[in-house]
């Protein structure tokens, strides 16, 4: 079996190099060898063959009731008042509503937040993150220009460790911009605050709402934020990450009963507390009519009594994704909690990083569910190749962290620096119990992948001809 050549000749040149870490940024520093010399290995290949995709089901989502967000202590009042006048709501629009404002409402990141994500653990994570995409662009032939989008992209720190890696590399200079892809303006500010100059633009009449470029030690790249996925340029390969962005998207919870779904809705439990409980809907719903018509659901072999819970904004996210990466050429990868294959009774919310009662104090905490990677690899179709899901742990490993790690130690200044990147690095092996990584790349790839296997995934993903 021929080996990945990136992965071995970064592990070649891995050791006695210097290295930029967080702490270091802010000081001048000179392109790293390692990675201006560990892509040399790889055979360049022409630029992809582009396929149309073929047309699949478009699920439509259900509009929510207003555009501007509801301040915290209005949005108990207003789930009561609706359920009240209307009946009861679907667990998805309780959360798509609920998490607006909870992200819109302060910190919710970080230590002071109600979690912690791995990019905020260790640098280490958006390095091993940028590397993983940047062999895969290589062994697609460098196609240039090049979009490089994050979806939901938090505080913006993965970022900037993906950029600055970018900077000491040969591609140092590559045509790339950025794209975020960000609902929240609060959010969207943090991150601008963290990577880019003082130039930043508030745009109300582009495509973007929010523009400028990066400060020097990320590349000086032109960065955009928009609200929507269909909002980002078409026509040119891109390089997209997603991590932990599908499981705060909406879910419909459904419960199987003589062989039919019903749905799960959330109804007023004590009209005086006016606290919230979980019902089954008394009729069948638009969405419990839908998942009945679904063949990923239809062959789940699920039993009565049963219930799942199903991301519809999920699919059709991934669904746009997978229309880019085949018709305009990328990459695609996905980090988040979740399994391959239907999920059941992961609902749940966290405050102040304690699990809490996701039907109290909604717009104040948290919302989660895992992913269904088995569905969103469904979606995407055959037109692409899916790899993984994989612990998160076993993907680090496989792009060789500990030699990343092994390096900064070296670095250190003092006993708590090194205390600290030791406790990130263990920290993010022990999180890949709960985290699991798919990448994605065009079908048209699969000669290429024979020849260079994948990076991260392991022998398990080899492509067989």
């Amino acid at each position: 079996m021929m080996g990945d050549l990136f992965v071995d000749k970064l592990k070649e040149n891995l050791t006695g190099q210097n290295y930029t870490t967080r702490s270091q940024i802010d000081i001048n520093h000179t392109s790293c060898s390692v990675f201006t010399n560990c892509y040399s290995g790889l055979k360049s290949v022409k630029m992809l063959r582009f396929l149309r995709l073929k047309p699949r089901f478009i699920i439509r989502t259900i509009t929510t009731f207003q555009n501007h967000v509801l301040v915290q202590q209005d949005l108990t009042k207003y789930f009561q008042d609706k359920i009240r006048i209307n009946g009861p709501i679907t667990v998805a629009e309780y959360m798509r509503e609920s998490l607006k404002t909870y992200y819109n409402s302060g910190q919710v990141f970080g230590s002071d937040g109600d979690f912690i994500t791995s990019p905020e653990i260790s640098q280490l994570y958006g390095e091993m993150v940028m590397l993983w995409l940047l062999s895969i662009w290589e062994k697609a032939g460098c196609p240039s220009p090049l979009n490089l989008i994050e979806l939901g992209p938090g505080t913006g720190v993965m970022m900037t460790d993906m950029l600055r890696l970018l900077k000491q590399t040969q591609y140092s200079s590559l045509d790339l911009s950025i794209h975020m892809v960000e609902t929240s303006k609060k959010c969207s500010l943090e991150q601008a605050n963290k990577l880019c100059s003082s130039d930043l633009k508030i745009e109300s009449d582009k495509c973007y709402y929010q523009s400028g470029i990066t400060c020097e030690k990320y590349g000086k790249k032109e960065i955009f934020w928009y609200e929507s996925i269909d909002d980002i340029p078409r026509n040119t390969f891109s390089l997209i990450v997603a991590q932990e962005f599908f499981d705060a998207l909406p879910i419909h919870k459904f419960r199987k009963i003589n062989e039919k779904w019903h749905e799960i809705v959330i109804d007023i439990e004590n009209y005086l507390s006016g606290t919230f409980r979980y019902v089954l809907s008394k009729t069948s719903t638009t969405t419990s009519n839908l998942i009945s018509t679904i063949e990923y659901y239809k062959c789940s072999n699920l039993k009565n009594g049963t219930e799942i819970e199903v991301g519809l904004d999920a699919a059709i996210i991934m669904q746009k994704l997978s229309e880019r990466i085949i018709m305009d050429g990328g990459i695609f990868l996905c980090i988040d909690y979740g399994q391959d294959e239907p999920i059941i009774d992961t609902f749940r919310a966290f405050s102040g990083h304690q699990q809490v009662n996701p039907l109290n104090n909604p717009g104040t905490v948290d919302l989660t569910a895992d992913v269904d990677f088995g569905r969103l690899k469904d979606v995407a179709g055959t037109d692409v190749l899916a790899f993984g899901p994989i612990g998160q742990n076993i993907f680090l490993e496989n792009m060789m962290i500990n030699l990343r790690y092994q390096n900064l130690l070296t670095l250190t200044k003092n006993e708590k620096e090194a205390t600290s990147l030791t406790f990130g690095y263990n920290k993010l092996m022990e999180m890949g119990k709960q985290f699991k990584i798919m990448g994605m790349v065009p079908a048209t790839m699969a000669p290429i992948l024979y020849n260079y296997p994948i990076s991260g995934f392991g022998l398990c993903n080899t492509i067989k001809k």
